[in-house]
């Protein structure tokens, strides 16, 4: 068996500014990999956390942002060796909010005709990463996620399956679920003012409404 070439170069850097330290933002390189076999042609984007709350958040969200980051090329190269063909693709990031409340961050993977996101929400104090349900102080906050998003699910087409660990991210101002459309081939995002969920969000949540 061939071994994997990694060709690595940390080929950009955003640093953030002086003004995004002192607003209590954690400071990031934009780091881009690059997998390249006989099976595929894949890069792979993350960021590097380099000033975050603690070392512990560091080394948790470095850590596990690379390790998601690179498993989009291993995914595809493994589908590739499977069905025998050579396969070229890209995974992306976005951060959507970072400040003292939440870290969150978008992948976007784009190989085989599929344009597929991601989306996480982690603690900058410890780089915990949260679930659907720790952003509400409600046990009903699935009928009523159901509820506001039911006439655009049925326009897409999308199923009435709606599990609490639904994927999911955070903006300044609201939060974005993440659904697969039908054909598998693309997410589909639907965001929902957080003002709207007032009623319902958890108290460190909605402390960080403006």
């Amino acid at each position: 068996m061939k071994k994997i070439a990694f060709l690595a170069a940390a080929l950009f850097c955003l640093w953030q500014t002086p003004q995004a330290a002192a607003n209590d933002q954690m400071d990031y390189l934009a780091i881009e990999n690059r997998m390249q076999d006989e099976w595929v042609e894949y890069t792979y984007s993350y960021p590097q956390i380099t000033r975050g709350e603690s070392r512990v958040t560091e080394q948790r969200l470095n850590g596990f942002l690379r390790e998601y980051s690179q498993s989009t090329a291993l995914n595809a190269r493994l589908q590739a060796k499977k069905e025998s063909r050579h396969l070229q693709g890209r995974t992306t990031f976005e951060i959507k909010r970072n400040d003292i409340h939440f870290f969150s961050i978008v992948f976007s993977s784009y190989c085989d005709g599929k344009q597929l996101q991601k989306g996480f929400v982690f603690l900058p104090q410890n780089g915990v990463q949260l679930r659907l349900e720790d952003l509400f102080s409600s046990s009903d906050f699935t009928e009523i996620l159901k509820n506001i998003s039911a006439g655009w699910r049925e326009e897409q087409g999308i199923s009435d399956d709606f599990p609490t660990l639904q994927d999911f991210y955070l903006t300044q101002d609201e939060l974005v679920l993440l659904f697969p459309s039908p054909d598998a081939l693309q997410t589909l995002p639907f965001s929902i003012p957080l003002e709207d969920l007032s009623d319902i969000l958890s108290e460190s949540l909605l402390s960080s409404v403006s």
